[in-house]
C-alpha cells in the first residue's frame, strides 16, 4: 500500500492525471485478482466452511477494506488535484468589496459577502438601491467609521484587513507573472474569446474600451481566465446585455480582471446597470480605482479606491464545486462491479 501511495503522489507532483488513472486501474486489477482468487478458493472450502469460515472471512474483509481504502484515498487526491484553480486570493477571498482607502458610494448595494476597508471610512449614503442592502458585516481598522445603513454590523479587525490586502497584492503580482496564452492590444469592439477545452487561460490585454457592446469569455466549466490589463477598462452605454460577460459554463469565480498598472482604473456608466461585469476585479496599484456610475458586478471588487452611484450593485458569487465526473464516476462504477460480486457470492456461501 505504501508503494502505491508513493507512486501516485509522485505522479501528482507532475500533474500527470492520465498516469495516475493508469496507476489506480493497475491497483484495482491487482487487488481484484487477489479477491477473485479468494472467491474461487471459497468453492473448495464449502465442505469445511464452518471450521475455516472465520479465517477466510477475515482475510476477505481485510483485502476488501485495503482495496477500498486505498482507491478511495487515490480518488480523493485525484479529484482535488484535477479541480485545482489558479485563481487563489487567499485571505482576500469572500468579500463583496475590499478597498484600501475611504470610499465614496451612494445609492448602491453590496450583497453576498462582507465589506472591508483597510485604511479608511466606509460611506454608503441613501437611495433606492441602498435601501435594498442586505444585512452584512463591515470590517474596519480601529479609528475609522461606518457611515452605511443600519443593517450593516461594524467589526474592527486590522489584522484581518491587513492580511486580506497583502493576499490581494500578492495575488495580483502572481497573476501578472503568468505567461499569456493569448495577447491582445486595445479591445474597442465587442467580441467573443472562445476556448473549447478545459484549461487555465491567461490573456494579456493593453486596454478595454467598449461602447454599447460586450466582451464575452467562453470556456467549459472547470476552466479559468486570468485577464491581465496594463491600462484601463472603460464600459459605456445604457443598452442591456453589455459589459464583460461569460459563456460556456465558467462562472464569475473562474475569472479575474487584474489591472496591473499603478494608475489603472475601471469605469462604467449607463443607466440601469446596463454594463455588467462577471468576474473578480483586482485593482491594487497605488493609484488604481474601480468606479461604477452605475454598473453591476457579479463577483468581487478589490480596489485601492472605490466609488459608486446611481444604483450600482455588487453581488458576491457563491463558490460552487465542479465535480470531475469524467474520471471519478466511471472508475467508481468499475469498483462497484469488481467488489460487489464477490461480496454477494460470499453471503450465499455463508448462508449455505
Amino acid at each position: 500500500m505504501q508503494k502505491w501511495r508513493e507512486n501516485i503522489l509522485a505522479k501528482l507532483v507532475d500533474r500527470s492525471i492520465p498516469v495516475v488513472i493508469e496507476l489506480i486501474n493497475a491497483f484495482v486489477i491487482d487487488n481484484a485478482r487477489q479477491l477473485l482468487q479468494i472467491h474461487s478458493d471459497s468453492d473448495k472450502m464449502k465442505t469445511n466452511l464452518m471450521s475455516n469460515h472465520s479465517t477466510a472471512s477475515g482475510q476477505f474483509k481485510k483485502m476488501a477494506l485495503l482495496g477500498f481504502s486505498g482507491v478511495a484515498a487515490c480518488l480523493a487526491i485525484l479529484n482535488g488535484s484535477a479541480s485545482a484553480s489558479v485563481i487563489d486570493l487567499g485571505a482576500a477571498s469572500g468579500f463583496s468589496v475590499l478597498t484600501y482607502n475611504s470610499n465614496n458610494t451612494s445609492d448602491s448595494a453590496f450583497q453576498g459577502g462582507p465589506i472591508g476597508v483597510v485604511n479608511g471610512n466606509w460611506t454608503q449614503s441613501g437611495g433606492g438601491q441602498t435601501n435594498t442592502q442586505q444585512p452584512t458585516t463591515v470590517y474596519l481598522s480601529p479609528g475609522f467609521t461606518n457611515k452605511g445603513p443600519a443593517v450593516e454590523t461594524t467589526v474592527y479587525n486590522a489584522g484581518l484587513l491587513n492580511s486580506a490586502w497583502t493576499s490581494a497584492t500578492n495575488a495580483s503580482a502572481a497573476f501578472a507573472a503568468l505567461a499569456p496564452t493569448q495577447t491582445f492590444g486595445a479591445i474597442t469592439t465587442g467580441q467573443t474569446i472562445t476556448e473549447t477545452a478545459v484549461g487555465n487561460y491567461v490573456l494579456s490585454i493593453s486596454s478595454i474600451n467598449l461602447n454599447q457592446s460586450a466582451l464575452v469569455l467562453s470556456a467549459p466549466a472547470g476552466s479559468t481566465f486570468v485577464i491581465n490589463i496594463s491600462g484601463n477598462i472603460t464600459l459605456n452605454g445604457g443598452s442591456q446585455g453589455n459589459g464583460l460577460l461569460l459563456a460556456g459554463g465558467i462562472t464569475s469565480n473562474d475569472v479575474v480582471y487584474n489591472l496591473t498598472g499603478a494608475s489603472s482604473n475601471l469605469t462604467t456608466s449607463g443607466g440601469g446597470n446596463a454594463q455588467m461585469i462577471n468576474g473578480i476585479i483586482l485593482a491594487t496599484g497605488s493609484n488604481a480605482s474601480v468606479n461604477l456610475h452605475p454598473g453591476g458586478v457579479n463577483g468581487e471588487v478589490i480596489a485601492r479606491t472605490f466609488t459608486t452611484s446611481s444604483g450600482a450593485l455588487v453581488t458576491k458569487t457563491p463558490m460552487t464545486a465542479v465535480p470531475e465526473t469524467s474520471t471519478v464516476l466511471p472508475l467508481a462504477g468499475v469498483l462497484g462491479l469488481v467488489f460487489a460480486g464477490p461480496f454477494r457470492r460470499r453471503r450465499k456461501i455463508v448462508a449455505a
